[in-house]
């Protein structure tokens, strides 16, 4: 068998965005790409000097987090070579391609100011921050959000929070639910349509604490509107990669409440809890987990980003103090009715899951999964998830997936903490991101960034801002010699 000595190119992580140069950044080491050189002999034999002694018969075995790649997905899994995001499943059935095609319609199309000549499109803002769906969520997976200048790009958007009384804004403990802004309302819009003042402008810059940097973001408030409420803060929100949303869509209750541990009762640490809804559901979308269902985080984008209405959210999204926002046209009611809804839903729960990509050798990827387990990572990303019994969604039924996610909440620490909390979740608690399509991310764009306000801009760099019930494997992570820890970032990158 050949050998491979690993040759390290060193490339420094900085947060600042490309062109800008380094800024001084997070506790990130410096982030490093393989280059491969063959080193065996002619005769197959291989120099004794420079490799890892080959001890994996004595090590754990890791397939449970190495599946086959077929099966990343499920009975979506389409092949990863080649591949964009935002795909149709290969395997759909035929009767279900229809509605895919027109919630695929509604999700690309650039929506158009009320009235005009294609009425099933019309009804944009009359505040708005994109124009489309795929203007926040690219086939590349994740569009810009932190400017060189200074800009925030529409990957990101603020969310406009305040305490719901004095004393309940600290992050580290349960905030009682936030409250929007009193002019601009929860969400900061920066674009409108002709005779709507926009809401104003943003700006983000680098804030240090300490040893860390993370982005602070300002927002310049139309005269039209006066000034944020003193006490509301501008939080960051990154738009993800769209994956498997149908899959985490129907886990059922009862396998996200098995992974709970609210109290941390084994002692590990860890301490996941659902995010439970004012009306008893429980949240599974969004950094924070606010929405319960796929159905629910699609009508409040469609509300909060384009400005379209729903029969979810009937009311255009003005505030009383936004006049000219509340006397603009509408494009009906709702804009996007009934059969729009299912259709858009339909259209992301048929979307493909890039299957789990082995470029590197299985070797490397046994280690880098090694360490993952190891440093308890896979016990908040947890790898498998199921799918109940659906009948009426065959295709969908009883569906083994490997997400990486648990879809709980858990404390990160007050470095990632945003000064308020939203729901029941206090300002440190965020959902556990699903990690399957991340090395794909990285590959169609190198730029792109990581964590809930694209503060980290590698995958490594994301690693090392964990904290809280995380704080321990981040320091397991810090210690692994330089291979190591290439192989795990490769072990990343393959799900």
């Amino acid at each position: 068998m050949k050998q491979h000595r690993p040759i390290h190119v060193v490339l420094l992580a900085c947060l600042a965005a490309s062109g800008a140069g380094c800024t001084e950044g997070p506790p990130s080491p410096a982030a490093s790409a393989d280059v491969w050189e063959d080193t065996s002999v002619a005769d197959g034999s291989s120099p004794d000097v420079g490799f890892r002694e080959d001890t994996s018969e004595a090590l754990p075995p890791v397939d449970h987090l190495l599946p086959p790649p077929e099966e990343t997905g499920g009975a979506l899994t389409t092949d990863a070579s080649n591949w964009r995001f935002l795909e149709l499943a290969e395997a759909v059935p035929l009767e279900r391609i229809q509605r895919f095609s027109q919630g695929r319609e509604l999700f690309t199309a650039d929506w158009e100011v009320a009235p005009s000549g294609r009425p099933v499109i019309d009804g944009l803002g009359p505040l708005f921050n994109e124009v489309s769906c795929v203007g926040c969520h690219p086939s590349t997976g994740r569009p810009p959000t932190l400017g060189a200048d200074g800009a925030v790009h529409p990957g990101l958007l603020l969310r406009l929070v305040r305490p719901a009384a004095a004393g309940t804004g600290d992050a580290g403990a349960l905030a009682a639910p936030a409250l929007a802004d009193p002019v601009l309302g929860a969400q900061f819009q920066p674009r409108a349509v002709a005779g709507v003042p926009a809401e104003g402008v943003a700006r983000w810059s680098d804030v240090a604490d300490g040893d860390r940097v993370s982005p602070r973001f300002d927002v310049e408030v139309d005269e039209a509107y006066g000034a944020l409420h003193p006490d509301t803060h501008a939080v960051g929100r990154a738009s993800p990669h769209l994956v498997g949303l149908g899959l985490l869509d129907l886990v059922a209750d009862e396998v996200i409440l098995e992974a709970a541990d609210p109290d941390d009762s084994d002692g590990d640490g860890i301490s996941g809890r659902v995010h439970r809804l004012e009306d008893g559901q429980i949240g599974r979308f969004g950094w924070k987990a606010l929405q319960p269902s796929l159905r629910a985080q699609s009508a409040m984008a469609f509300s909060q980003d384009i400005g379209i209405t729903t029969p979810d959210f009937p009311e255009e999204s003005c505030t009383g103090a936004q006049q000219a926002c509340l006397a603009a046209e509408s494009g009906g009611a709702p804009e996007v009715d009934e059969e729009g809804m299912a259709a858009l839903v339909e259209y992301q729960r048929y979307l493909g899951v890039p299957a789990a990509r082995r470029e590197v050798a299985r070797e490397r990827l046994e280690n880098g999964a090694r360490h993952f387990e190891q440093a308890g990572c896979a016990t908040c990303h947890r790898p498998k998830l199921t799918t109940p019994e659906l009948p009426e969604m065959p295709l969908l039924s009883q569906q083994t997936f490997y997400a990486f996610t648990d879809l709980l909440l858990h404390d990160m620490g007050p470095a990632l903490a945003d000064p308020v909390g939203e729901g029941d979740a206090s300002g440190s608690e965020w959902r556990t991101p699903p990690l399957w399509g991340l090395g794909l991310v990285e590959e169609l764009d190198p730029t792109a960034r990581y964590l809930h306000d694209g503060r980290a801009a590698t995958l490594h760099e994301a690693i090392l801002w964990h904290g809280g019930e995380a704080e321990a494997s981040r320091r397991y992570v810090e210690t692994l010699e330089s291979d190591d820890l290439q192989d795990l970032l490769a072990f990343l990158r393959s799900l």
